[in-house]
């Protein structure tokens, strides 16, 4: 536990050709006041899981020679019990890093019955806490909205706390998204949070407003915005943190139409904004 929170910036939006590579990532988040960087350890991603004993090192060396920490990483990890998981969580731990989000977990609902499926998650929340445990590099989970994908689980953050209810917090626990639990439960998102609060280990930060139709199958549509110019209520956010995770780290989500040619000035405010927010 760290005595003050950090700031640390999800690395998927800055992916080339946004950014030409982590270095110019870097520069970037170290001239805006950055504490660290959340890397993309998938396929895809900054690294390619096959090249992490190659490449994550030295990923982590060039954020660190820019004062940069890199305390957790976003991982395709989906089965806690495969060789390639645990060998990569290894060279993550020998890296400092201290945390790691797991792939999503999908229902399957035209072969198993909504009981069966949680007991398939709650078998692999379990899996994901004795991997953490064995590896150091604690699991942690995030409560994701079904608007882009119906099969993601997690939505409901109830659901989320019938699969850590009996797990140690200190192998496995949810970084934590406010704006997905707000946008599935409206007013009630509170309580979801006071539920799963000691399993919070990061919070994900971003914004979105309500926004016309673009079909008729969808009655409203959302659209990702700049922090404070959307509807989540931070005032509440700032209230729930203080009280129950005051201190873990947060991660910056830039999933919104910010400047692309020139984003420091995009990533500055937005890390103004919740500094103030959430100090």
């Amino acid at each position: 536990m760290h005595d003050t929170p950090e700031y640390h910036v999800f690395s998927k939006m800055f992916q080339p050709p946004v950014l030409r590579g982590p270095e110019e990532l870097c520069d970037l988040l170290a001239a805006a006041g950055c504490d660290g960087v959340q890397w993309t350890v998938r396929p895809g991603g900054h690294v390619e899981p096959a090249r992490a004993k190659e490449d994550l090192p030295r990923l982590v060396r060039i954020a660190s020679s820019r004062g940069l920490r890199c305390r957790t990483i976003c991982t395709a990890i989906a089965d806690p019990a495969a060789p390639e998981a645990e060998e990569l969580l290894r060279v993550a731990a020998d890296c400092g890093v201290e945390l790691f989000r797991p792939a999503y977990l999908l229902y399957d609902e035209p072969h198993e019955s909504p009981r069966e499926t949680l007991e398939r998650f709650r078998r692999a929340f379990a899996g994901f806490a004795a991997l953490g445990a064995r590896t150091g590099v604690k699991a942690t989970y995030q409560n994701h909205s079904p608007w882009w994908g119906p099969r993601v689980f997690g939505s409901v953050v109830w659901d989320l706390w019938e699969c850590l209810r009996d797990l140690d917090p200190a192998s496995v626990g949810l970084e934590f998204d406010p704006m997905y639990a707000f946008f599935q439960t409206g007013g009630a998102w509170r309580h979801g949070f006071e539920l799963v609060a000691p399993w919070i280990a990061a919070l994900d930060l971003k914004d979105f407003r309500y926004a016309p139709p673009r079909t008729p199958e969808r009655p409203f549509e959302i659209e990702m915005v700049a922090a404070g110019k959307g509807v989540v209520p931070w005032d509440e956010v700032r209230e729930l943190v203080a009280a129950h995770a005051p201190r873990v780290p947060r991660i910056l989500h830039f999933e919104w139409a910010f400047d692309k040619a020139d984003p420091l000035a995009d990533v500055r405010r937005e890390l103004a904004f919740f500094q103030e927010k959430l100090p």
